[in-house]
């Protein structure tokens, strides 16, 4: 095999991986699965399409332990996830370690979207215009956000801006123009506002 590209050194890396060598050039590193499963040792030798082979087996295993660390901390979205994976692995292997994950079932986009909205409705005390722009962002899909929306009590949010105004507004009421901008940025309906300021008796100052 004139072609043929021979293992000449392995070394363990700082963060467990094992990387080859071919006269003392780098190649890539792999976990032990893969070397394992690949039978290589110093000595060892390979086409390239056989190491590009073993490359892409190390990179797959890469995205997912990848996925799990990411998983670890909270949940994603599908998109999200995938999204990140993009930053250090091409397209075809983030969709792998996504697909994954999705198999396993510790991605679900609908779970995911239910929990968020809970949050972002509840804590945040977004508004509905804000809630879908958010999860839009996030790659779900127009039909899961509308199921789970139904599952919430968004028709009036009037109570929401009073506590707002009454807490992250209160220091802020003399300039009710201001705040009035702040909140139809954040998606809430001018109507809305005005009720709840109404309610609080604040001057709108003609605005």
């Amino acid at each position: 095999m004139s072609n043929s590209i021979k293992i000449t050194d392995i070394k363990k890396t700082k963060k467990g991986f094992n990387a080859l060598f071919s006269n003392d050039k780098f190649l890539f590193s792999v976990d032990d699965i893969v070397l394992y499963k690949n039978n290589i040792q110093i000595g060892s030798c390979f086409s390239q399409q056989e190491l590009d082979c073993v490359s892409k087996q190390s990179q797959s295993g890469k995205a997912v332990d990848k996925c799990y660390t990411l998983l670890s901390y909270r949940m994603h979205s599908k998109k999200e996830l995938y999204d990140k994976l993009c930053k250090n692995f091409d397209s075809e292997t983030s969709n792998y370690a996504v697909n994954k994950m999705q198999e396993l079932g510790l991605i679900d986009d609908l779970q995911f979207a239910q929990m968020k909205a809970e949050y972002l409705l509840n804590v945040k005390k977004y508004s509905v215009s804000a809630i879908k722009m958010k999860l839009m962002s996030l790659g779900i899909d127009k039909y899961t956000i509308d199921s789970v929306l139904l599952n919430f009590k968004l028709d009036n949010q009037i109570d929401d801006i009073v506590k707002l105004l009454q807490t992250k507004y209160s220091k802020k009421l003399s300039q009710p123009q201001k705040v009035i901008a702040s909140l139809i940025r954040k998606g809430f309906r001018y109507g809305e506002i005005k009720s709840a300021m109404n309610i609080l008796e604040i001057d709108l100052q003609e605005y």
